[in-house]
C-alpha cells in the first residue's frame, strides 16, 4: 500500500469515526482537533523561529531519525516520509533547511541515500 493510499484510507476511517459520534462528542472532538492545530501553528510561528541554530539541528535530527525509523518499520521504506510537500513545508519554516539537513544526515548514525532523498522531494 502506498503512502497516498494509506492517507486516503485514514481519511475515510476518520470521517466514519466522526459520523459515529453524537453531536456533543463530535463538537468536543473537533474542538480538541482545532486546539491541537493551534498548538502546532504556535510552535512553527512563535517557538521555532526563536530557537538557536543548535536547537534547530537537534529538532530536525530527532524528527528525521524517528520518522525514518517509523516509516521503515511501517512500510519497509525509510525514505517514504520525504516528499515535495514535506520539503516545501520545511523550507517555508526554515530558510536554512538545506544546511541544517546536511548536518542531520551526517549525524543519523547510518549512511544517508541522497539520491533516493532527492528523487522523493522533487516529485
Amino acid at each position: 500500500m502506498s503512502l497516498e493510499d494509506l492517507n486516503k484510507k485514514i481519511e475515510k476511517e476518520h470521517q466514519e469515526y466522526l459520523a459515529s459520534l453524537s453531536p456533543a462528542e463530535r463538537a468536543k472532538y473537533l474542538k480538541e482537533e482545532q486546539d491541537f492545530e493551534g498548538a502546532v501553528n504556535q510552535f512553527w510561528n512563535e517557538k521555532y523561529p526563536k530557537m538557536r541554530l543548535e536547537e534547530k539541528k537537534k529538532y530536525w535530527l530527532a524528527g528525521t531519525h524517528k520518522g525514518m525509523r517509523t516509516q521503515g518499520e511501517a512500510f519497509g521504506d525509510e525514505y517514504s516520509e520525504f516528499s515535495k510537500k514535506w520539503y516545501d513545508f520545511a523550507k517555508k519554516h526554515e530558510p536554512d533547511f538545506d544546511e541544517i539537513f546536511d548536518y542531520v544526515t551526517k549525524n543519523l548514525g547510518f549512511e544517508f541515500d541522497w539520491k533516493e532523498y532527492n528523487k522523493r522531494i522533487k516529485k
